[in-house]
């Protein structure tokens, strides 16, 4: 078998990673060189995945934060192999994931291929994707979907190999030259450069495809750790990456806000994190934070006034009302 890189990046978590590269160690047989990149670490847990990993493991760290992109290019520059699998920190692969992604770019020359990603131990995040375009006044809208979204998913399925219009970043295998080459993972997006990829690939003539003989678990949320903050907050800010979704409308002249929804899913996704810990990061906010998280929920029936004050304030620190609530400016 064709030896493969395999690319690791931290996507929202530090604290993720050293199970994430324990899982991928023990399910991957294969011959591969596996190159993690990680900006921002403090050198209390860089130290500690090299002592635990150095001996498998090419680390490159850089002093700041990245976004997936920048990571993404910074291990396939690195790569000496004609495939890299390029993974977040915070997916966890199954046995016989890397054969199955390289069986089926050997069998259909796709210039990507993305794994049955799963959300929880037996529920589908997504078994490839579909763009759906539609139009107002000759504006383009696009709409991502997640194909056979939370369906569940046991011991196998009757799912099929077949082509999508992108992939979900969390796991894909692509063929190095051309990826770099044409700038598929643009570094310009913190956010949807899932759907940027695929349309840049496409473009260019390539073909993407869905596997279900490789199979990951995406783990949708996890807690946040004290060295985690800093990261979380800086990768969710809402205002940076509406910079990249109107970089993106402009690349492509398609508004890819699903009519403006997008940025609830943001909301939502931030609220993991709360007002203290952005404040105050430590592991002391994080815990009390836990705490008057359950003393508003019990006191919202009687007097929502707090909670609501504190939700405004959330959002107005992440950038929540510089989105337009339909589209964008």
């Amino acid at each position: 078998m064709e030896r493969c890189a395999i690319v690791v990046n931290v996507r929202d978590r530090f604290s993720c990673l050293a199970e994430c590269l324990e899982r991928l160690i023990a399910e991957t047989p294969e011959p591969h060189d596996l190159i993690v990149v990680v900006g921002g670490a403090s050198d209390r847990i860089r130290n500690d995945w090299l002592r635990r990993f150095g001996d498998r493991a090419r680390f490159i760290f850089e002093p700041h934060f990245l976004n997936q992109a920048q990571a993404r290019n910074i291990g396939l520059r690195a790569a000496t192999s004609r495939f890299a699998v390029v993974m977040d920190s915070d997916v966890f692969v199954r046995a016989g994931w890397l054969k199955g992604l390289l069986d089926c770019q050997r069998e259909t020359g796709a210039v990507m291929v993305v794994p049955l990603i799963l959300e929880t131990e037996s529920r589908i995040h997504t078994a490839g994707n579909s763009l759906y375009i539609t139009y107002e006044n000759a504006r383009g809208f696009g709409h991502k979907e997640l194909r056979f979204h939370d369906m569940p998913y046991i011991q196998g399925s009757n799912l099929k190999r077949e082509r999508i219009d992108y992939g979900e970043l969390h796991c894909q295998l692509v063929e190095v030259e051309p990826t770099l080459r044409l700038g598929a993972f643009d570094e310009n997006i913190l956010e949807v450069g899932e759907v940027d990829s695929g349309l840049t690939w496409a473009k260019a003539g390539y073909s993407m495809w869905f596997t279900p003989s490789s199979v990951v678990h995406y783990r949708l949320s996890s807690p946040i750790a004290a060295e985690d903050i800093r990261l979380f907050e800086w990768r969710w800010n809402m205002r940076s990456i509406r910079k990249g979704y109107l970089y993106f409308e402009q690349k492509w002249k398609l508004d890819i806000t699903e009519r403006g929804q997008f940025r609830y899913f943001l909301l939502r996704y931030n609220s993991q994190l709360g007002l203290l810990p952005r404040l105050f990061p430590s592991a002391s906010a994080l815990r009390v934070e836990s705490g008057l998280a359950r003393l508003l929920g019990a006191m919202v029936r009687t007097a929502p006034g707090p909670r609501r004050l504190l939700s405004n304030l959330q959002a107005w620190r992440i950038g929540y009302f510089d989105w337009p609530a339909s589209g964008t400016d």
